[in-house]
């Protein structure tokens, strides 16, 4: 089996117990590959990087003084990485012994990809919809309402009527986990840091796509520990909302 030259970054600040059981699968299933992962501590309350530094030996560690946001968190390590495959790791995902290289061995087969994402799972094992389409106003309403003519435009945006056992290519690269090439993270300068949170996964599938297509590759999946913290507290969803408008100024607005 092939040896591919991989890193992966976390960035974490809340859910201490969701992280470290992030860092424990990760480091468990790349034991035999070249990896090098990185933990970035958002200036957690918790101080969830030094309780993790203090659990595990191998990631390399960068300790933030103030909460820069999602993508920043992730740009820190751009100019350290040296790898031909990047992985952006949520810190509430749980990976199997089969993810890592299989997504590398998609992004070999596929050398027009510039991004990639697994099929992502709840932990009962259903799917979450997360190779979605180009966010628009309407989709962000349907994810609160789910009800009436809002369903079809959440299933259209979620692409729903896919065939999910097979690859095809997506608009939207979910940020809970996905692989970029180095390069390519590298020429598009990471995440678009005038996000915080939210839609910065949209937006840089749409930067990583002028240099090749984005897939969603099926035969990869992940656990995802999904809490949809908008869906809970109307200050997550102002600060989607506000993103929602970045991201629309930077690419067409639809609505």
């Amino acid at each position: 089996m092939q040896n591919y030259n991989i890193s992966a970054s976390i960035v974490v600040y809340n859910s201490p117990e969701d992280a470290y059981k992030t860092v424990e699968t990760v480091l468990k299933h790349t034991e035999n590959l070249d990896f090098s992962l990185y933990v970035i501590d958002n200036a957690s309350p918790e101080k969830i990087g030094e309780k993790i530094k203090n659990a595990f030996d191998k990631p390399e560690y960068i300790m933030l003084s103030e909460n820069v946001g999602f993508g920043k968190g992730h740009n820190q390590v751009l100019d350290k990485i040296k790898s031909k495959y990047h992985f952006i790791i949520n810190p509430d995902i749980l990976i199997n012994k089969d993810t890592i290289t299989e997504m590398c061995r998609f992004m070999d087969s596929h050398p027009e990809c510039s991004i990639c994402c697994p099929k992502v799972l709840n932990p009962d094992g259903s799917i979450q919809y997360l190779a979605k389409r180009r966010p628009t106003l309407s989709a962000l309403l349907a994810r609160r309402i789910h009800k009436g003519p809002f369903r079809k435009i959440e299933e259209k945006y979620l692409a729903m009527e896919q065939d999910h056992s097979k690859s095809f290519e997506t608009e939207f690269c979910t940020g809970c986990f996905s692989v970029l090439r180095t390069d390519v993270f590298r020429k598009i300068k990471g995440f678009d840091p005038q996000y915080f949170l939210y839609f910065e996964d949209a937006d840089i599938t749409m930067e990583a796509k002028k240099y090749g297509k984005a897939y969603y590759n099926p035969d990869a999946t992940v656990v995802h520990l999904w809490h949809r913290e908008t869906a809970k507290s109307f200050k997550p969803f102002m600060l989607q909302l506000r993103s929602m408008f970045i991201y629309m100024k930077k690419w067409g607005y639809k609505l």
